[in-house]
């Protein structure tokens, strides 16, 4: 499988990290695994020979709470995982992924997340991954995640907006309408996509429903940028969404997520 292995660097000796303030173990048990998911198009002309993914790195059953997890990594021990994850997706050739080998597509895009505290000392990496994928063909997009603070907002939206610069599309995860301090980005020209939850009772209330294409609609409305609704999980769900001006969808209903191996790496040397 295609875990997150601890690098030497993050051992609690190194970092000075008690056993007590760390969520890295003493063992070299994998720390996350990564998971692609199916971002389904709006669009459908012919026989669809490309597709979105979103890789999804999960930590441990030990961890059953993504969010959580996510915030309660120290600063180095997030930024030691981080570049880790990055320096894996590097090395894989989606070309051969057996997973999609069934369907006979080309991964076309990829959005990975990236926490929003971090994101500045991660700069370069991404620089250089969106160019090792560009050499696959695959466009990459970086999720920033909504896990996020007063003091790292306008920081990370400095990094965005270079990035966004270099060429890399960028992704607003799991926006909300209100309070959400991402809300300056979207009339910069720095986002390309918002990610958004669709809401509980969505199938059920005509309320809910007209609210949340409301909401769609103005962000459309703010800048060019494309939605895709998150967590769509039934049938019902996705009928509803007739009148939804969405460009994807993403959830249980088209894929689970995927564990990204078996796998077949350009060089195994590269895992040496």
């Amino acid at each position: 499988m295609l875990m997150q292995q601890r690098s030497s660097n993050i051992h609690v000796s190194h970092n000075g990290f008690s056993k007590e303030e760390s969520l890295f173990q003493a063992d070299c048990k994998p720390l996350t695994q990564a998971h692609l998911q199916e971002i389904v198009a709006r669009e459908v002309n012919g026989c669809i020979k490309s597709v979105a993914y979103e890789v999804l790195f999960r930590p441990g059953m030990q961890h059953k709470n993504v969010e959580l997890f996510y915030q309660n990594l120290k600063r180095k021990e997030l930024l030691d995982l981080s570049l880790e994850q990055l320096h894996q997706l590097a090395v894989i050739d989606y070309r051969n992924l057996d997973v999609l080998a069934l369907t006979g597509r080309k991964i076309k895009r990829l959005f990975i997340n990236v926490e929003a505290r971090v994101i500045m000392a991660l700069e370069a990496e991404l620089v250089w991954l969106n160019d090792t994928l560009k050499q696959q063909d695959i466009e990459l997009v970086i999720e920033i995640t909504e896990r996020l603070n007063s003091d790292c907002a306008h920081p990370a939206f400095i990094s965005v907006a270079k990035l966004h610069d270099r060429g890399l599309k960028i992704a607003l995860d799991d926006f909300e309408p209100e309070g959400d301090l991402r809300q300056g980005w979207i009339g910069t020209g720095c986002v390309d996509y918002i990610k958004l939850i669709l809401p509980n009772g969505f199938e059920c209330s005509e309320k809910i429903r007209a609210d949340f294409i409301e909401h769609v609609y103005q962000l459309k409305d703010k800048a060019l940028l494309k939605v895709i609704v998150e967590k769509v999980e039934s049938l019902d769900q996705f009928l509803a969404m007739e009148f939804v001006p969405y460009d994807g969808l993403q959830g249980y209903f088209f894929s689970v997520p995927t564990e990204l191996l078996p796998i077949r790496l350009k060089t195994h040397a590269l895992l040496r």
